[in-house]
């Protein structure tokens, strides 16, 4: 854990992401309820799906859903779930705390996406991010992903499907939905 001058002394590149395991289920929900609660640009139906609670994460943990975050002074204040998906691996449900937006967080998670992407063995990686986001959007043209897809995840919600080539590997399967 950090305390207040160890976050402080942290630059935007330097957050630590790491595993979360089953003891952290339950701040995790707290966040997505945080999170998800305000996400207007969803809709309503959506992001209360996307608020899952302490049990659906464990669940998740245990189908093989890959959950990471950051933890300042202790509180996870972002996170990301990734798993192997038509052999591809999908990064999803990344959440950061309003109160810690803009401080390079996101850009945080991306790299260790695609760090424990290319140490899992897998040749490209997927994300899903909506239009609209202009943060995100910007980051994925940083890191070099390919919008290849644009389809309506749920009844009324256009996304872009971007993925990432990272190198050879195991893992490389066709596009999935």
């Amino acid at each position: 854990m950090k305390n207040e001058a160890e976050e402080k002394s942290l630059g935007k590149d330097e957050f630590r992401v790491e595993r979360l395991s089953e003891k952290d289920a339950t701040e995790i929900e707290n966040l997505l309820k945080e999170v998800w609660h305000n996400a207007i640009e969803y809709p309503e139906k959506w992001r209360k799906a996307r608020a899952i609670g302490r049990n659906q994460i464990i669940d998740e943990m245990n189908a093989g859903f890959h959950y990471f975050g950051i933890k300042l002074n202790g509180k996870i204040v972002g996170f990301y779930k990734a798993h192997i998906t038509n052999n591809a691996y999908l990064g999803e449900h990344q959440s950061v705390h309003p109160a810690y937006r803009g401080r390079g967080l996101a850009k945080a998670m991306y790299n260790h996406f695609i760090q424990f992407a290319k140490e899992t063995g897998c040749k490209k990686i997927r994300v899903n991010i909506l239009p609209s986001q202009i943060a995100s959007v910007k980051l994925m043209k940083k890191f070099g992903f390919k919008k290849v897809r644009e389809y309506e995840q749920v009844p009324g919600m256009l996304v872009h499907l971007y993925e990432k080539r990272i190198g050879k590997g195991k893992h490389n399967g066709g596009l999935n939905k």
